[in-house]
């Protein structure tokens, strides 16, 4: 589909978020075009998926606040709902998951690098939850996986203030696995996915499902809680003019 790339080869499926013109920002056929090559993937007995960016700029800066902008509460709700179950497939699969991170990883877009398996970063990567500054909060239950990844307190941390933090200090927290100098990033990534993909499926498999038994999963209930805090939150006046001063920056900025 437009706006995704994929490829499938040795066992390692690729996909490239390619959205360029808005930092790969998320909307609906996105996240549903991931979700379709997961299962195609796992299908077609891939071992290995690298979830990258065609731009350098960014992974990727979460929602399209466009596609936002238009919602009213109940698709609001249907939208955290559907990004929370792709994001619960993507993490849930037997495949082993790699984020190829070159620049910005915000807002959901840091919240779908956590739902893979392993970070890798360029050197020069950013890492934030924004949302707090637009009036409400992750979504896709970005705060539980968050917590998970890095504990509740550093969770806490990022979303309520919403601080960015370099790369350095992304490894130190164990938010992302490794950084490397952005140039060498493409090579590491696939040094890193031939490395896994050349090891037995069946015990990548029975390693990823140990590790997820010793965590605690995030209550069955908290898509839809997300779901329902935030479709609620963006009713809100504040966060209505925030969305629009954003967006707003946004078309002074572009070339007319």
């Amino acid at each position: 589909m437009k706006r995704i790339q994929s490829s499938l080869e040795g066992g390692v499926g690729r996909i490239l978020l390619d959205k360029p013109a808005r930092m790969n920002a998320l909307d609906p056929e996105m996240l549903a075009g991931i979700e379709r090559l997961v299962n195609d993937w796992e299908n077609a007995g891939a071992s290995v998926v690298v979830l990258g960016s065609s731009s350098a700029r960014a992974f990727c800066v979460g929602a399209d606040l466009e596609v936002l902008a238009g919602m009213n509460e109940t698709t609001m709700r249907e939208w955290e709902l559907l990004g929370s179950r792709v994001l619960d497939r993507l993490q849930r699969s037997p495949l082993v998951s790699i984020a190829a991170i070159p620049g910005h990883a915000l807002g959901g877009g840091l919240t779908l690098a956590a739902a893979c398996d392993f970070r890798v970063a360029a050197d020069t990567a950013g890492f934030a939850q924004p949302e707090i500054g637009l009036g409400w909060i992750p979504g896709w239950c970005g705060v539980a996986r968050l917590a998970r990844l890095i504990g509740p307190g550093r969770a806490k941390d990022l979303c309520m203030t919403g601080r960015r933090v370099n790369a350095a200090e992304a490894v130190v927290m164990g938010l992302i696995n490794e950084a490397v100098p952005g140039e060498l990033l493409p090579a590491r990534v696939e040094e890193f996915a031939a490395g896994l993909a050349a090891s037995s499926p069946a015990a990548l498999r029975a390693i990823k499902g140990l590790a997820a038994s010793c965590e605690v999963p995030p209550a069955a209930t908290a898509p839809s809680f997300d779901a329902l805090v935030n479709s609620s939150l963006l009713k809100d006046p504040r966060a209505q003019a925030a969305i629009a001063r954003f967006l707003a920056r946004k078309a002074a900025k572009e070339p007319r």
